[in-house]
């Protein structure tokens, strides 16, 4: 942009993000704030177009946890801040960092209950780590600061920016501001010494991992040093690309359907080292897996949000700047600072010094625990595939799973939403490097199609893998056109049994033979995806999914591969 002239608030908000590395803005635009979209006019940052607002919450939550720098969402007051809603709670719950900009109705027509009119503090104070609005057109720059900043420190999440019409328009006297410094605490010497004395003592210590800051380096130094010490490593839920699973210590992931041997792992430890994550009702199946054993957590967030349970050490740093300090002779670090100003940070040092010289080997409940993990884990072909199953015009999901498996790539990025249908991810497609896999901490349903949106504009080099569920597609099923207007190649496929299938495990359970209110009806998926400038493809033979799924990975752009599925199958078979 041409900043020789004084620029209005909403023109100096856009390059404050791009002084901010902001790549793109989801957006669905409204007149409460044109100032902002005009500015995106002559700017670096890509507005991705949605149509609705939770769609476009969902994809800034993805970017936001991929690149971590927050994710932009732009909507406008009232009915667009309502819906973006269910992106805020997503981001407050799984810590990602969030900045949602609303427009607001000019600050002289407030308490009026003017059009469209609304609190936004007292909509959105509990559920975001700050609320600020934007009164004075001056500070324009520094608000923006501000959200950025808040959204990235300590324990990460949302920041919400009220936009009133009028300030957008008047001149600025601000000037574009360097992004803040975020700060990050080192671990003490000693606090490595502890933790070192914890493991040794030991019989069964367990790290278990979580959060997004996972950067390759700090993935290979974590495995590198979890191996060394002995200590077995268990993913929490739905954040558990942090390292590669095939480590041979990786024993599975945590939450809803996880391997029989990952809880019993936790269940029995006698130390529990959480790293970049907390202990949780989900990770612990309701609080009754594993909450009284000696406990360790590092991460950024002084007051461990979010953590229940006992509480032996708490070492206050990032996850990445834990596996630096571990890969330091003496816990120091050397730096230059270059003619501009940025700071040069030397390679870590090759050895390790909380492992060098005395490496243990892998402890033999380990490496049983890894076995069967790897058991629990291979698809289940039913053996009524080709016959009854197929007859009865379904696809067998875990016989499916065996050529998703075999015919994805494996730098592809995973995505889903909530319900039954995740477990097949979460089961069958092991990660190798963050990120890999995208769903929703808060169980929120309708993520997966908007995060595999964003995922593959920001990773346009990688494959990009969407599983739903019938119910969970059609939370945000529109978003085909934002994939397809953007370019965005993504392969999805859609489980259709017609049935909210989550809801009526719990109904069949609590009120056997009274089903009601969980049945769906359909439309044709793959001619949805047509219609949308898509390749749709309906598939209700187990024996055809595999020609399917091929030439949907093999389409570039938008394509779907439509699953009829038996609605009395609702995730995945227990070996």
């Amino acid at each position: 942009m041409d900043t020789s002239a004084s620029l209005s608030a909403g023109h100096l908000i856009v390059e404050e993000l791009e002084a901010h590395g902001v790549r793109r803005a989801y957006l669905v635009p409204g007149e409460s704030y044109l100032d902002v979209i005009d500015g995106l006019h002559d700017s670096s940052l890509t507005p991705i177009v949605c149509r609705q607002e939770g769609g476009a919450a969902y994809m800034a939550v993805a970017e936001g946890r991929m690149t971590g720098i927050p994710g932009i969402a732009m909507v406008t007051r009232g009915p667009g801040a309502a819906n973006v809603m269910v992106g805020v709670h997503t981001a407050y719950q799984d810590a990602t960092p969030l900045v949602v900009f609303v427009g607001l109705i000019p600050t002289d027509h407030r308490g009026r209950e003017s059009f469209q009119e609304f609190d936004l503090s007292a909509w959105f104070s509990t559920t975001a780590k700050k609320v600020l609005t934007l009164d004075d057109p001056d500070k324009a720059a520094e608000v923006v600061a501000d959200a950025m900043h808040t959204a990235v420190a300590g324990r990460p999440g949302p920041v919400i920016v009220g936009l009133p019409e009028e300030v957008l328009v008047q001149a600025s006297a601000g000037t574009v501001l360097p992004p803040r410094v975020h700060g990050s605490a080192s671990p003490y010497a000693g606090d490595l010494t502890e933790l070192r004395a914890r493991i040794t003592a030991a019989d069964r210590p367990v790290l278990i991992i979580g959060g997004e800051d996972w950067p390759a380096a700090t993935s290979r130094r974590i495995a590198q040093w979890s191996r060394d010490r002995g200590l077995g490593v268990l993913g929490t839920f739905r954040a558990y690309d942090g390292i590669d699973h095939d480590s041979p210590n990786f024993l599975g992931i945590l939450g809803y359907g996880a391997a029989p041997v990952a809880k019993r792992t936790l269940a029995e430890a006698d130390l529990h080292i959480f790293l970049g994550c907390v202990r949780t009702d989900v990770a612990t199946a309701g609080f009754t897996l594993g909450t009284d054993q000696r406990t360790v957590v590092i991460g950024p967030d002084g007051d461990a949000h979010g953590h229940f349970g006992r509480l032996d050490q708490h070492i206050v740093t990032s996850v990445s700047r834990f596996a630096q300090t571990l890969f330091t002779e003496d816990g120091s670090r050397t730096y230059s600072v270059s003619s501009d100003g940025s700071i040069d940070e030397p390679p870590a040092s090759d050895a390790l010094s909380e492992a060098a010289g005395d490496a243990v080997p892998l402890p033999d409940w380990v490496a049983q625990a890894r076995d069967e993990l790897e058991t629990w884990r291979q698809p289940q072909v039913s053996a009524a595939a080709d016959g009854a199953a197929a007859s009865a015009g379904y696809v067998d999901m875990d016989e499916a799973f065996v050529h998703v498996k075999d015919l994805l790539p494996e730098n592809a990025i995973v995505t889903y939403g909530a319900g039954n249908f995740s477990g097949w991810a979460t089961r069958f497609l092991p990660t190798h490097g963050f990120p890999s896999a995208l769903g929703p901490r808060n169980g929120s349903m309708g993520f997966g199609l908007p995060a595999a949106v964003a995922a593959a504009l920001v990773h346009p080099e990688r494959p990009v893998f969407c599983i739903a569920g019938d119910g969970d597609f059609l939370m945000n099923g529109q978003e085909m056109a934002t994939a397809v207007q953007h370019g965005a190649d993504i392969t999805v496929v859609v489980n259709d049994n017609s049935v909210y299938g989550t809801i009526r495990g719990h109904q069949d359970r609590e009120y056997p033979g009274r089903a009601v209110a969980t049945a769906l009806q359909n439309p044709d998926f793959a001619a949805m995806a047509t219609a949308f400038g898509g390749l749709g493809i309906r598939v209700e033979r187990t024996q055809d999914f595999r020609d399917a799924f091929d030439r949907a990975l093999k389409h570039k752009g938008l394509s779907l591969v439509h699953c009829i599925t038996d609605p009395d199958v609702r995730g995945a078979r227990l070996p």
